[in-house]
């Protein structure tokens, strides 16, 4: 920020001892706004009206503190008529216009530079020989846990599983009306529960694999069928027809070991 500077020796000074101290105090109240305004020491007369009197303006003209339009002073500028110029302004320690403008040029870019240097530095990206990008295969998007689907049904490779882990288990192998029977169970089961998974057929075998199913009707005896509630039926002869293909050739395999 500018400032107006005063001397020490001010007060004695034969100019400041000419002058009035209404005058002085006009002075210094006028040169704090040059100084402010970088008018490089030239005063408006607007200025001088609106912070003192025309006889202190006239007593600073008269002890030579203050110069106006005609003067005969070498060293000091010709203010506009109205106007008046401040004697010696840049010789008494007062900055031009300028040089003020430099240093405050100067000081915006050192703190600019300053700024720079404070900031985080963003992370050097790692070069495509650091990632191994050129050899390297992109990786398959990570598959999602979802619901069952209410028309969910096993693979053919999910019931072959199931059926033999049950012959090694010793247990009786499922009929088709059997496997539609325990998936019903295990579709609603998992809906009931609000199951998720990526995949169903491990589950499913699992459950299969513990199916123990009704027990078959003795010769001669009488039982009643009781419908199996099945949500999501099969539907279709080929469906029926494919769990009675797979389970006759799995008891064909039985039979000939």
């Amino acid at each position: 920020m500018p400032y107006f500077p005063v001397d020490d020796a001010a007060h004695s000074h034969p100019k400041f001892m000419a002058a009035t101290n209404a005058a002085l105090g006009l002075w210094v109240r006028v040169g704090s706004w040059v100084a402010q305004q970088l008018t490089d020491g030239h005063v408006p007369g607007s200025v001088a009206k609106l912070y003192g009197t025309p006889a202190q303006a006239k007593s600073l003209v008269s002890a030579r503190l203050w110069h106006a339009a005609g003067h005969d002073c070498p060293r000091c500028p010709q203010p506009r008529p109205g106007d008046y110029y401040m004697h010696d302004y840049p010789d008494h320690g007062s900055k031009s216009r300028a040089e003020i403008q430099e240093l405050r040029r100067r000081s915006a870019e050192s703190s600019r530079r300053h700024r720079d240097r404070q900031a985080p530095k963003p992370p050097t990206p790692p070069s495509d020989e650091q990632l191994g990008l050129d050899d390297a295969e992109p990786e398959p998007p990570a598959a999602r846990r979802a619901q069952i689907r209410p028309d969910w049904a096993p693979s053919r490779e999910d019931v072959h599983a199931a059926q033999s882990a049950r012959t090694a288990a010793g247990m009786p192998l499922l009929t088709a009306d059997q496997v539609d029977a325990v998936t019903a169970k295990f579709v609603r089961r998992q809906l009931d529960d609000g199951a998720v998974a990526v995949a169903w057929g491990g589950r499913w075998r699992e459950w299969a694999e513990r199916e123990r199913p009704a027990p078959q009707p003795s010769p001669g005896g009488t039982v009643v069928p009781m419908p199996v509630r099945n949500p999501f039926p099969s539907g279709t002869d080929a469906r029926v027809n494919e769990h009675l293909a797979l389970l006759a050739q799995m008891q064909a395999k039985e039979a000939q070991q």
